[in-house]
């Protein structure tokens, strides 16, 4: 075991298993012929520190277990869904005051020099709790957490919910706050890069910039392998910025495909991409590092044309969200066989369309199919997630008392609402408060650019709302653009809805190619704006009316309900 200059006991802890469901069995898959989950531990052991590998008792992880102790790696294995439970069985041994890190055998990068200079720094700090993550600046991937085990220990007593169980951390930061590293002499560009292995692409591109140095695998220096990872080929010029969010990867801009199924959007003068274009919209969104794609039933051909894509190999690569059709044929009194057909020919087809056995995310278009029908449009989708068809349910709202009904179930994962900078509803304190009390739910914002109205230079497209002007409007948005140092209304829209930490990805749709271009290029190369800035723009721009910002108020033009 080893110790810090001060005497404290230190251990590394990785998690690990074979049950991964965008790239089963990626613990064992070779690089340069040493399994992932071992060349994970022994990068980072090196003869300095003692690593010990946590996984879980399905008998899945057997031939984990039996390849770990094969290359001398100690291993400990707990719950499938207690991770938290998992640690602290592998550190039982330890005294409170230890210091415990925590990897993921998915990231290969960190060795004990990286482990080193965060370890430094938490002992210098006499931190409780200290990560180092791709919000630091360093590829998605290169990350580290440190923490006390006596803290740990706290953490498994307390922690109540399947998410901080899941997770480990959670409750820690919680409770106790985790301060951030910033490593030195890490460039800009690094943060774009993603050296983690969650598919068949990623591992593709580690093995190669492996592969590329030639030398010994264990003993590369991780600065080394991001230089490397920077030459790789497939690495597009710009990266859509990224963060774990329960536990997932998860791009900022996730791609809305209204457009690319159906004439969508007020703004829209294009109409509706050829197929071709559409297919090389989405296949560059990947490229560029998005993460998950969204949809729904009653996008036109959005979700065939997705569909197209994902056939080509693309599938590990995204999460697809889509939506339930919104069932408008279906009676009020509809029995409650005939509303479980509905549901099921709606995902179903989803299904088909998509060309998958399973829909990652599925919303309820309609926020009233909650409870509609007396609870068995929603009770049917429960049951489609436990038999596997479906992975996470949500619901796309409209209303700031629909998002709260939303968030007071504790089947919805994903949260869908329109928002941008002129539309306040959401910053209501009682919904606040109901957010953070769920840091389970996936919050997507739609509608950044207000149906594409804060894209276009003049007031010609704007529809006639009683009370606003859009000269004087845009006047002001102009003046803030300067007053900010932004490029534009566009780079300043998106900066605002970016910077309210609350929102985990901005749907943005686009129609052509160079749309997504220049969206991917404005959020990897500006900074959000601050929650000081976030107030001037409150402070110099009144909050929209229910008619301006909801769409479905306008005057009739030919639209479809947003979201």
């Amino acid at each position: 075991m080893v110790t810090g200059g001060n005497g404290m006991k230190i251990v590394v802890v990785i998690q690990a298993r074979m049950g991964s469901s965008r790239l089963p069995g990626k613990s064992l898959l070779p690089i340069c012929g040493i399994p992932v989950a071992v060349l994970a531990a022994k990068r980072v052991q090196r003869g300095i520190y003692e690593v010990r590998m946590a996984t879980t008792i399905d008998p899945s992880d057997d031939v984990l277990v039996e390849t770990a102790k094969g290359g001398g790696i100690p291993i400990v294995r707990g719950p499938v869904d207690d991770v938290l439970s998992r640690f602290v069985q592998a550190t039982a041994d330890l005294p409170d005051e230890a210091l415990v890190v925590r990897l993921t055998a998915d990231n290969v990068f960190p060795d004990a020099d990286f482990i080193s200079l965060i370890l430094d720094e938490a002992l210098k700090r006499d931190a409780i709790c200290l990560v180092a993550t791709h919000e630091s600046g360093l590829p998605y991937g290169l990350a580290a957490w440190v923490f006390r085990c006596g803290v740990l220990r706290e953490a498994a007593q307390k922690a109540t919910t399947r998410y901080q169980r899941e997770h480990v951390t959670p409750w820690i930061k919680s409770v106790y706050g985790a301060q951030s590293i910033r490593i030195p002499d890490v460039p800009k560009e690094w943060g774009a890069l993603r050296c983690t292995i969650d598919t068949l692409e990623d591992y593709e591109r580690v093995e190669r910039v492996f592969s590329m140095h030639g030398g010994d695998p264990v003993s590369v220096p991780w600065r080394t392998l991001c230089e490397l990872l920077a030459e790789v080929s497939d690495t597009p010029m710009f990266r859509v910025p990224m963060r774990e969010v329960n536990g997932i990867p998860h791009s900022i801009l996730v791609l809305g495909t209204a457009q690319l199924g159906m004439e969508y959007g007020w703004a829209n003068t294009t109409g509706c991409p050829s197929e071709k274009e559409a297919e090389l919209i989405i296949e560059k969104a990947i490229n560029h590092g998005v993460t998950h794609v969204d949809t729904a039933r009653a996008y036109g051909d959005s979700e065939r044309r997705i569909g197209l894509v994902l056939e080509r190999g693309y599938r590990s690569s995204l999460t697809i969200v889509t939506k339930l059709d919104p069932l408008e044929s279906l009676p009020p009194d509809a029995p409650e066989w005939c509303v479980r057909n509905a549901v099921d020919a709606s995902v179903l087809r989803s299904c088909r369309e998509l060309r998958t056995p399973y829909i990652d995310v599925l919303l309820v278009h309609r926020a009233s199919h909650l409870d509609s029908h007396n609870g068995s449009i929603w009770k049917r989708l429960r049951e489609l997630r436990n038999e596997g068809v479906i992975g996470d349910l949500g619901v796309s709202v409209q209303s700031v008392s629909e998002a709260k009904r939303a968030l007071a179930n504790h089947d919805v994962k994903y949260l869908q609402l329109p928002f941008n900078i002129l539309d306040r509803r959401w910053l209501d304190p009682a919904l606040q408060e109901s957010l953070r009390s769920r840091p389970d739910v996936i919050v997507h914002a739609r509608s950044p650019l207000l149906q594409g109205l804060l894209a276009v230079d003049g007031p010609t497209l704007w529809p006639q709302v009683p009370g606003v002007d859009p000269r004087r409007l845009l006047s002001k948005l102009r003046a803030l653009v300067g007053h900010l140092g932004r490029r534009d209304v566009v780079d300043l829209a998106l900066a605002y809805v970016r910077g309210q930490k609350w929102i985990h990805g901005i749907v943005l749709g686009v129609e052509k190619v160079e749309q997504l271009t220049d969206a991917v290029k404005l959020m990897s190369t500006t900074a959000p704006l601050t929650p000081a800035e976030c107030k001037i723009v409150e402070q110099e721009i009144e909050g929209g009316s229910e008619e301006l910002v909801n769409p479905a108020l306008w005057p009739c033009r030919k639209q479809m309900r947003g979201g």
